[in-house]
């Protein structure tokens, strides 16, 4: 009382340095919550997957949890932890443009091999469809918008590379924003 000491937690403090374009209440306001709702301090791939069954009950957000786990996961473990998904949630909200491409490039990038394959892209845009499509009532083309995509960039290798995504991002906006479940 009256030392002048952090009313932050010390398991929080790291968070609050590290990603100082957030306010330090809200750093600590998420992890409060995160730490209420998952007590060992991490979320689990089922925990994930609950979540998005909430947002999308008509839809199927099995796939695309998994993937949004192992994009997230970066300590390849069973479980995501509060500093993960703040990297994610920070890279998605307030990272500028190329970082926020780079992560949706990893997102499709399913294999980490550096480029995205017409199979991995069709598989990706599929579970985003699955998840999304009944809620929204609408008929999502998966293989239709890879094969669109891959026509816009002019790519006959099968794969895109970063740069392609890239191009991708700036020539052809409305085919982009179909890839990006996180834009805005």
């Amino acid at each position: 009382m009256g030392s002048g000491a952090s009313t932050i937690p010390d398991n929080v403090e790291e968070d609050v340095r590290q990603f100082s374009h957030f306010p330090p209440r809200d750093i600590q306001e998420w992890s409060s919550s995160f730490r209420s709702e998952y007590p060992g301090g991490c979320m689990t791939l089922k925990d994930l997957e609950a979540m998005f069954r909430s947002f999308f009950p008509f839809g199927s957000p099995t796939n695309f949890s998994r993937r949004l786990f192992e994009t997230i996961n970066i300590s390849q473990t069973e479980t995501v932890d509060f500093h993960e998904l703040l990297i994610a949630y920070s890279i998605l909200v307030k990272g500028s443009d190329h970082e926020k491409l780079r992560w949706m490039f990893r997102f499709y990038d399913k294999d980490n091999d550096g480029v995205v394959s017409k199979e991995e892209m069709v598989e990706v845009v599929q579970c985003l469809a699955d998840m999304t499509s009944h809620t929204l009532d609408i008929s999502i083309d998966a293989e239709g918008i890879v094969s669109e995509i891959f026509a816009s960039v002019e790519s006959d290798r099968g794969f895109l590379t970063f740069e392609d995504f890239k191009t991708l991002s700036i020539r052809s906006e409305k085919l982009f924003k179909m890839l990006v479940p996180f834009s805005d």
